[in-house]
């Protein structure tokens, strides 16, 4: 949950939920009219979204409380609290479909070696995504590495923010150079860019709280600036050499945003997107179960009901494309599994994630009074 001191960042939370929502549709192809739509075959852009949101929440939840002496390894022990129980049960769920479904019935056997990276978190540190046992940990260990050093530099003095400064710098440029090595691998390099852009945010949203740019200029703003982020993914030919202007867009956005006081903020506070936002990371985790088992019984069901010629012919691993039904028929199965998912994405919030939560709510830090830069 995007908050700080008491302060939900309600319009941030939403579209968080939205952009894991657009995920998802990436995570299913083109396929349908829904899933086909241009701004979501560019979905995967909108992990950086996370990014600098995270970068933006943890700077206003925990920056000046780690630079008045809150434990550091008490924050770690938080976040990895918050995120990996989650992580774990969905890499668990992951192991039985491989040895209950994948290597008993499809033939399909996957490395083992992907177990190990998925469960220890060290997909941070590989050149790309790809694991079947925890096919978003990547994400997952990159927002721990970034933890560790929001642990390890917040309050810290010039030296960290030059470190900091460094990093991210260095990140931009691999990103934009196309430099991709493991352990500085592209995954990482993500990370360790919008961050830190997102901590810069909340410096700036902490100096510029005393202006009231008034709801008429918000609400031209937010307008302005969805418009612009949908412009940008739809797009063709985008790169991970765009992320690093990408990430300014996103800045700009959560700054915008934060203030909560456009006419768009007041949409993204209706209680389905509100709802959305509270299981976006929920959704994030589990939605893949619900196109990579798809992928692979979808041909079966078709040729079973005498569609063969729905099948795509050879092999297709990625999203839904492994069939090719009539556009109806696709959009009506991307919005059945998409419900599966959010259902799912709710029972683990519920009985997982929440409880978790709870759980890590006892080693949280105290409310402070109000401070101003992390870093």
């Amino acid at each position: 949950m995007s908050e700080t001191h008491g302060q939900r960042f309600i319009a941030l939370d939403s579209l968080r939920g939205l952009a894991a929502l657009a995920v998802v549709y990436y995570h299913m192809g083109d396929f349908g009219w829904v899933a086909g739509l241009a701004p979501f075959r560019y979905g995967w852009m909108l992990v950086d979204f996370f990014f600098v949101l995270s970068g933006f929440v943890i700077a206003a939840s925990y920056g000046g409380r780690l630079a008045r002496g809150y434990p550091r390894g008490r924050f770690m022990l938080v976040r990895l609290g918050r995120v990996y129980p989650l992580h774990i049960a969905t890499v668990a769920g992951f192991v039985a479909l491989e040895f209950l479904v994948f290597r008993p019935l499809l033939h399909e056997a996957h490395p083992l070696s992907e177990l190990v990276r998925g469960v220890f978190l060290l997909d941070a540190f590989v050149r790309g995504a790809g694991n079947f046992f925890a096919p978003v940990s990547w994400a997952v260990a990159v927002e721990i590495v970034v933890y560790a050093l929001a642990a390890a530099l917040f309050g810290r003095g010039r030296w960290a923010l030059a470190l900091t400064i460094a990093l991210a710098l260095a990140s931009a440029w691999a990103l934009y150079t196309g430099f991709n090595v493991i352990g500085f691998g592209r995954l990482l390099q993500r990370g360790l860019l919008g961050f830190p852009i997102g901590v810069a945010c909340y410096a700036i949203h902490q100096h510029m709280r005393g202006i009231e740019p008034g709801a008429a200029l918000l609400s031209l703003a937010e307008c302005t600036l969805l418009a612009a982020m949908v412009t940008l993914l739809c797009l063709p030919g985008k790169t991970a050499a765009w992320l690093p202007a990408t990430d300014v867009l996103f800045a700009i956005t959560v700054l915008v945003f934060a203030r909560d006081g456009g006419i768009a903020s007041r949409v993204l506070q209706a209680r389905p997107l509100v709802t959305l936002g509270r299981l976006s990371f929920a959704l994030y985790m589990v939605h893949l179960f619900f196109v990579i088992v798809p992928n692979r019984f979808l041909p079966r069901l078709f040729a079973a009901m005498g569609h063969a010629d729905w099948i795509r012919p050879g092999r297709h691993t990625f999203g839904l494309l492994s069939v090719n039904p009539p556009p109806l028929i696709a959009t009506l199965i991307t919005l059945g599994l998409t419900a599966l998912a959010l259902a799912a994405a709710w029972l683990a919030w519920r009985f997982i994630e929440e409880p978790a939560r709870q759980w890590t709510r006892r080693f949280a830090p105290p409310a402070p009074a109000p401070s101003v830069a992390p870093i």
